[in-house]
This record gives structure tokens, sequence and C-alpha cells, in this order.
């Protein structure tokens, strides 16, 4: 049986392209023992497989989709497109539908790309990848899309082309039909090898200026970054600040942090970043540049709504998870969390007597509650908005607006906010009384308080002002 595993990976070695191994293995290691581990891994990355076995249903799931996608490549043959005439793509993936729509429109994503002067010709199209069914948006000349590969056959090829890369589509969906029974490791790439390397190798590499991704591509990102062939410049922006591992007292307590080898391979030219600490961790593995652009979060001040509305104190958490294999050892558990909640709200209850103030507590959680997150820190939330004690802030709100009419933000180990917070110039500090970490991680501009008296003490001066 081993060796027979060994034949037909010979095999597929010689069927695959190097970028389209490239990516396999890196798909393999995100699924493997290695990723969330310092554990240096084998020089042999061939010999790494990916902790899961691919069952029959993922089988047919692959089968059905890419059957799908024939008939969606062989549906656009027939559908009369214009040619689009212009010079340059700029092509952007990895974004949330969140993230890349607000209000219903991809404006405030258009302004934030004009802003960051990575659309700085009028002529470029730019397509944005967004893995949701919906009605594609456009502004300018940006647009959504929900597979960039497909829009580029849509519009960027000729018919004859298009027949040609519908050929050759069908004959490696049935190559790819006949080697999974014996080599499980090609439905991994299935889509890239069907699909996307038909299409990119179709289309002239120079028409692509820009290819942006985001850290949800972290693991591995699009087969295009693989190609080099395409002198395109490959940008990585990433969305939040809290990217850096965090230290424990316990240095031998299991860590989820990726493995740093990750960095190391990523087919990048810039990462774009928050802070000069994430820069300093990224340039101990990353060759490329590193950029310390400020806050990144897709979107500019809109500073029209709740312009007269102040926040007395504004929260950020981190919603836990319910998985224990992820929130075990860490301080992301919902014990941590309704702790972290109620000394702050203890804190304000002395203030409010005290000093015979209402400074009203506003809460904005990092990611929208589902299935996944802690019932019993949801239920915990819900019975103090059920009590008055926290005003809950809408999921969509504008964080630079928000912030900038704060009077003080308070964010969980390390939430992005504080560092918008410090940017606009409001009072904004980390806060965990966690015995798990070690004592105030510190750099020159953020403030890391890890007790309820530090808490108390700031919170005083801030908003009473008592010297």
């Amino acid at each position: 049986m081993q060796k027979m595993h060994y034949l037909n990976s010979i095999y597929l070695n010689k069927m695959l392209s190097a970028a389209i191994k490239n990516l396999l293995l890196k798909k393999n290691f995100a699924k493997s023992k290695y990723f969330y581990s310092t554990k240096k891994s084998p020089i042999d990355t061939n010999g790494i497989l990916p902790l899961s076995v691919t069952l029959v249903l993922t089988v047919l799931k692959t089968h059905t989709f890419c059957m799908l996608f024939l008939i969606l490549y062989l549906v656009n043959i027939f559908v009369f497109k214009p040619k689009r005439r212009v010079n340059k793509l700029i092509l952007i993936y990895s974004l949330t539908k969140d993230q890349a729509v607000r209000d219903g429109s991809i404006k405030s994503l258009s302004n934030f790309l004009e802003t960051k002067r990575i659309i700085e010709q009028s002529n470029l199209v730019t397509l944005i990848e967004i893995r949701k069914l919906m009605w594609n948006k456009k502004y300018k000349m940006a647009r959504t899309t929900l597979d960039i590969p497909l829009a580029i056959y849509a519009n960027d090829i000729s018919i004859k082309s298009k027949i040609c890369c519908w050929i050759s589509m069908c004959k490696r969906f049935f190559k790819v039909v006949k080697l999974r029974g014996k080599n499980s490791d090609i439905l991994n790439i299935a889509k890239e090898y069907i699909f996307d390397e038909v299409v990119y190798s179709a289309l002239d590499p120079k028409k692509i200026k820009k290819l942006i991704t985001t850290q949800n591509h972290v693991a591995y990102q699009p087969l295009v970054f693989e190609y080099t062939n395409i002198d395109a410049k490959k940008i990585m922006i990433w969305y939040s600040s809290n990217s850096v591992p965090i230290q424990y007292k316990n240095s031998k307590v299991k860590s989820f942090s990726i493995n740093p080898e990750v960095y190391m391979s990523m087919k990048i030219d810039e990462h774009w970043v928050w802070t000069q600490e994430h820069r300093d961790y990224l340039s101990e593995f990353s060759s490329a540049k590193i950029l310390v652009k400020k806050s990144l979060m897709f979107y500019e001040p809109e500073k029209c709504q709740n312009i007269n509305k102040i926040y007395d104190v504004v929260i950020f958490d981190v919603t836990p998870y319910m998985d224990i294999k992820i929130v075990s050892d860490s301080i992301y558990t919902a014990r941590e969390m309704t702790k972290f909640i109620g000394e702050i709200l203890t804190c304000i209850e002395f203030v409010n007597k005290k000093y015979k103030k209402d400074y009203r507590v506003y809460l904005k959680h990092k990611r929208k509650p589902s299935k996944n997150h802690s019932l019993k820190y949801l239920n915990y939330i819900k019975e103090k908005v059920a009590n008055n004690d926290i005003t809950l802030v809408e999921p969509n709100q504008n964080l630079y607006d928000l912030i900038s009419n704060s009077k003080l933000v308070i964010g969980f180990p390390f939430t992005s906010p504080v560092v918008i917070g410090r940017e606009l110039g409001r009072p904004s500090i980390f806060y965990c009384s966690s015995n798990l970490l070690n004592s105030n991680r510190r750099n020159k501009k953020l403030l890391f308080l890890q007790s309820k008296a530090s808490l108390y003490s700031y919170i005083e001066k801030e908003l009473v002002k008592v010297k």
C-alpha cells in the first residue's frame, strides 16, 4: 500500500506544475501538526501529511463543486461580453463581505484603496473576490466577484481561448476523478489545478499590476501568488494588530501561534502592518519589505454619523470560542473574558458612586456571536445588557468615529481598537489581570494594565481627571 501511494505521488509530482506543488505543500502544512507549533518541521516537506483523513463526503463535494464550475465556465463561452480594454488589473483576494461592503456599497473600500495608493490610475480595473453569493457590487473601476479566475475568463479572454480553456478544464477534471482514489492530495488543489491554472495561463501575465491578500490567507496564498512569471507587486495587508504571539509565564504551555516557517515560505513582496512591534516580529522570519502603515480597516473615518454622540467607556472584547482545544491554557476563555468585563464594570460602579456620576459602558464584540462561541459568555453579556450595565455597539459601527467620540477605550490583549485609539489621541489601554501572563508587556506607545487597582486608578484619572 505504501509503495502504491509512493508511485502515485511520483505521478502526481510529474503531473503538477511547480506553482501547484508549492501550494499543495502549504495546504498540507496548514492541516498538519506543525502549523500551530514551534517544532521544526522535517527538511523533506513532502513527508508532511494532513492530520485529517479525506472522507467520502469530501470527495463527493469536490466533484459536485467542479461539475458546477464546469457548467459556469461553459455558459460564459456563449454569454457575449465586450472584452475589457484596460492595460492592467488589480486583484484583491481574502476579504470578507463585511470588510468589502459597507451599507450595501464598496465605496468605502474603494476610497481606502485610493487613499493608500493601491489604486493609482483611474483606468485600472480592480477585482475584489468575496466568497459570498451576492450580486456584484461596483464603484468606479472596482467591482466584486465570487471568483477572480472566473471573472477574468468571462471578461479578459477571447471566445477562441475560452473554448480551448474549457476543453483543458474537462480533461483535467477527468484526471482528478481518475487519480483521487489513489492519492487524495489531488482533491486539496482540485479547483486550482482544474480551473485557476488554466485561466491564469491564458492571461497575459503583464496585465496584472498588483496582487493583494490579507491574513485570512496567512497559511497559503491564492495560486497566482506562486507564479514566478508574474511581475505584479504582491502585498499582504494585515487588517488587525494582534498577530504577535503572546508570551505566557509557562513557556511549556501549548500555544496556538502560527509556526514562523509559514512567514518564511510566503511569496509576498510587501507586508503592510499596524505597529513597529509587528514589523519587528515579522522581520525575524521574512525577507519581504515590511511597512508600518498604522491602522488598516479597509475604510476611512466617515465623520458624519453620530457626530454628537459621546461614549463614556467603550470595551472591546475577544469573544471566546467553545472549542476547548483552541482556548485551553490561554487567556481567551469564557472565564477570563467574564472576569475582564466584570472588573471593568466594578471599577466604573465605584467611580460613579464616589463622584456621583453616571458613566455608561459600551461593548463592541470583536466578532459577531455565532454557535461556535461560548454560550456561557454570551449569556453573561445578555444579562448585563438586560440589567442596563452594558450597551452593545452596532457590529458595523465605523471604529474611527466610535473611538474618536469615546472618553476611554479599554481592550482585551491585544485588540486592534486600542491601537486606533492611540492613533486618534484617545485614552486607550489593554487590560487583563490573568495570572497566566508575564508582568507588564509594554512598549513605548501602548499601555497594558494587569491589576484591578491600576485599572481603577487609570479610569479615575481619565474620566474624572483626578490627579
